[in-house]
């Protein structure tokens, strides 16, 4: 792995060293959707990024997907020491989701709400396949897709709305399903981006408020047409406005719509193949950027207009990852074969910010990973360390500020790949990881494909403290609210407290 460092480059800490040890002989495996709050960002005096920047949560909200922020970083709240449902330990309740989506749960207050899709055929499940395997599945019965609304303590429901009711107007891949992006909320409004069929946005009692048609939504293999793999980016809400990025073949764009009506407010045209990256918000002197991670380029855009800030290229043609902020940096990057770059970038940019050919880093661009982007899960920041997960298990730390590898592990119970094809498979599942990680008070929570979840030391050595499994299959990205941990199976919502 190549790291190529800048302007900012500062020594890590003593406890550190052991990282910078393991440097020579370090390997990366098979490198393998946020809302954000608006973190402001203190400006930067000199050309160096102060430690401890980080943003703490108090995760009594979990708004959008990967939470407040969208970092996925839940401090402050104790999480139960087991989560096991074979025995039941720390097991609040468990409820069956109808239906089959990817979709993550969200929470505000005491309300969770999930988002699904029920066809009238026979039932749908996931079929195995490697993670790209390009083939859609079409849609060819009545679909219902549905909006939920569940007591965070209880787990009973507490109403349930049709937002739409047809035939699929795209296909799906293989492993996902026709309800992908997560639903966001900001206490008031529910709005949920369903694909093709639309955006919706709900009040917290189930009134349907408005829905804008956004057409077809056609997230394919730019390769082939008759792939299609069905729309996945979820909507950020921020200041009134609801974001959309949507990277979809003959048209992608970035839009705006009023919260409060669903009135498009602005609407930008993206030079973007299908991507699935979920847009994240940050503001730095009093300025708002709408970061976007695409296949062709990581984009920055005014929120207030709509209007490009800057471009910075490569990317990995597709991008699934969604940039995440912290200590004063946006870590963004995709793993997408055969260029897998990993970006360290100050907010603020004008223009193209690319790097000249054979130059690692600017006055924008602190450093780089020239092949550490993952292709599926989005990274986490906890603390001074920045976790990359691959899709096949393997865990990579690395000094969050400089972008020094401290070591590269792949996670227990992960299986052994002589390669691709050799995946395992149990069921209709893949051992592999698609959701991707949290955090609370210093430990990642990890959820494989086949629902065990794996709990770790987010220090500079891979530690392992407890694995447990839901017993089903695990898609969706898990949710963290005043001690609760919430994971969504294929056939239900799990919820565990202490």
């Amino acid at each position: 792995m190549r790291i190529q460092k800048g302007p900012g480059w500062s020594r890590p800490r003593a406890y550190v060293a052991a990282g910078l040890a393991m440097f020579l002989s370090f390997m990366v495996g098979s490198v393998v959707l946020v809302w954000s709050s608006g973190v402001e960002a203190k400006p930067l005096s000199s050309g160096l990024v102060a430690r401890g920047s980080v943003t703490k949560t108090l995760a009594s909200n979990w708004p959008s997907f990967r939470g407040p922020g969208g970092n996925g970083v839940a401090d402050g709240t104790e999480l139960p020491d087991r989560l096991d449902v074979g025995d039941g330990t720390n097991l609040a309740w468990r409820q069956e989701i109808p239906g089959l989506a990817h979709a993550s749960p969200i929470i505000w207050e005491d309300r969770v709400y999930v988002t699904s899709v029920v066809t009238s055929g026979p039932p749908q499940r996931f079929i195995a396949e490697l993670p790209d395997t390009p083939e859609s599945v079409a849609g060819r019965w009545l679909h219902r897709w549905i909006v939920m609304a569940i007591d965070k303590h209880t787990g009973d429901v507490l109403w349930e709305r049709i937002a739409a009711e047809g035939t699929p107007r795209t296909g799906r891949l293989r492993k996902g399903s026709f309800n992908n992006s997560t639903p966001a909320t900001d206490g008031q409004h529910i709005v949920a981006l369903l694909g093709s069929q639309g955006l919706f946005c709900y009040d917290v009692n189930g009134n349907l408020l408005w829905r804008v048609d956004l057409g077809v939504l056609d997230a394919g293999w730019f390769f082939d047409p008759t792939f299609q793999w069905g729309m996945a980016s979820s909507p950020v809400i921020h200041e009134g406005k609801v974001i959309v990025q949507a990277d979809v073949r003959g048209g992608a764009f970035i839009a705006a719509f009023d919260v409060a009506n669903g009135t498009e407010l602005w609407r930008t045209a993206r030079d973007e193949v299908s991507s699935f990256s979920t847009p994240a918000i940050i503001r730095t002197n009093g300025v708002s950027e709408v970061v976007t991670n695409g296949g062709r380029a990581v984009r920055a855009y005014g929120l207030a207009n709509g209007e490009e800030l800057w471009t910075l290229r490569p990317s990995s043609e597709i991008a699934v990852p969604t940039p995440i902020f912290a200590h004063g940096l946006i870590f963004v990057g995709s793993g997408y074969l055969p260029q897998q770059p990993f970006y360290a970038i100050r907010p603020g940019g004008v223009g193209d910010i690319s790097l000249p050919s054979g130059q690692g880093s600017s006055l924008q661009v602190v450093w780089t990973l020239a092949d550490a982007g993952p292709l599926i899960s989005t990274p986490i920041v906890v603390g001074d360390y920045l976790f990359i997960m691959q899709r096949d298990g393997t865990l990579s730390c690395f000094d969050a500020v400089t972008g020094i590898p401290i070591y590269t592990e792949r996670i227990i119970g992960a299986p052994e790949l002589a390669d691709e094809t050799s995946l395992p498979r149990t069921g209709e599942s893949l051992a592999t990881y698609t959701a991707s990680p949290v955090a609370s008070n210093g430990k990642l929570y990890v959820v494989s494909d086949l629902g065990d979840i794996h709990v770790i030391d987010a220090g500079p050595f891979l530690e392992i403290l407890g694995s447990y499994s839901v017993g089903e299959g695990v898609f969706s990205t898990p949710a963290i609210s005043d001690g609760m941990f919430l994971v969504r199976g294929l056939d239900h919502l799990f919820a565990f407290s202490r």
